[in-house]
């Protein structure tokens, strides 16, 4: 529940710095969102990124948005309102996997410094429902919203849903991780062509790595992508018919919303996903636009349904689309962020 927002303050225009630790400048949810809406409501916004951020000397302002307790650490000796935008986990599994030893020392760290970050903080932007209960618990007055990853409908076009019978466009976009599934796609898709051998089968992979295949069904084919900029991976979803993620799920993964769900239904197209607890909670409709597998037989099976039922697969697409444009939307949320920045 958010806490209610004094709007008596709703026309200064103010000088935003949103300085990000961990993201870089052209984030989807900084750069293409957050800092387009203030900037349309007439604020004054700067962003200063990862990349800079070693070099970065605090500048008066009247709001920092930041991304970390790194950034408030940063910023911690000027006179400013803080607005913590909480999206990331403190221990994450990235942050100590590398490690061999003093995995527990970094994690209790990283735990104190995410708290005296909420503690510093004048406000809180939750991206997520998990990331948000330490936070709301211990900090019940201080102002907060829920903003979650929902993408203006602007950038994402959309086209005709196909007939999948004879041929199909699949997409991955992620890292080629056996954490995030990637080895799960491959032999869900191979199981998928020796099952459907009438059905030609494309898949792209949308990632910064790569991969190389040896013997594939004659009617599988892979063409690997390299990360794209934000509004060419936009541009490249309606050209596809199916998109997949099975991430293991984990403790955190399972906490964690895929942020590309919103993306894949506003192009308006099913997905296939690993059944993850954040999802059944976040979009209760899940099942009403997409289907939840992750062993590679079940996800086979999935798409087997689709291919050979268009009904299914048609209502799934129209479903998608539908609640992308009436619930699952930024311009559905982004007066959340206004009234809080006014009222600051």
């Amino acid at each position: 529940k958010e806490n209610t927002i004094d709007t008596s303050n709703m026309h200064t225009k103010k000088h935003i710095v949103m300085l990000q630790a961990v993201h870089r400048h052209n984030d989807d949810r900084v750069f293409y969102h957050q800092a387009k809406t203030l900037t349309n409501e007439g604020h004054r916004v700067e962003i200063y990124d990862c990349h800079s951020f070693s070099h970065f000397h605090p500048i008066q302002a009247d709001i920092y948005i930041v991304d970390s307790p790194k950034a408030i650490w940063k910023i911690r000796k000027i006179q400013t309102k803080i607005v913590y935008d909480i999206t990331e986990w403190y221990p994450s599994k990235k942050n100590i996997r590398h490690l061999r030893w003093g995995k527990l020392c970094k994690s209790i760290l990283l735990i104190c410094a995410n708290l005296w970050a909420g503690y510093k903080a004048d406000a809180f932007i939750f991206g997520e429902r998990d990331k948000a209960v330490p936070f709301r618990f211990l900090f019940p007055k201080k102002t907060a919203i829920d903003l979650p990853y929902y993408p203006d409908l602007e950038y994402i076009p959309t086209s005709q849903q196909r007939d999948i019978s004879k041929q199909c466009k699949v997409l991955y976009a992620g890292p080629l991780t056996k954490e995030k599934g990637f080895y799960r796609v491959i032999e869900t898709m191979i199981l998928v062509a020796q099952q459907h051998p009438e059905i030609q089968w494309h898949t792209t992979i949308i990632s910064g790595d790569q991969h190389s295949h040896t013997a594939l069904p004659e009617n599988l084919h892979f063409t690997y992508l390299k990360t794209l900029p934000f509004q060419d991976f936009c541009a490249q979803l309606h050209l596809h018919d199916l998109f997949l993620d099975f991430r293991d799920c984990d403790f955190e993964n399972n906490r964690c919303l895929p942020i590309k769900i919103f993306y894949y239904m506003a192009a308006g197209r099913p997905s296939i996903f690993s059944p993850l607890q954040a999802l059944t909670k976040e979009v209760p409709e899940i099942l009403d636009c997409a289907q939840l597998a992750q062993k590679p037989s079940q996800a086979a099976k999935a798409i087997s349904t689709y291919a050979t039922n268009s009904k299914l697969y048609y209502a799934h697409c129209e479903k998608s689309r539908l609640l992308a444009s009436t619930l699952y939307n930024w311009n559905n949320i982004a007066h959340r962020l206004i009234q809080l920045i006014n009222a600051l």
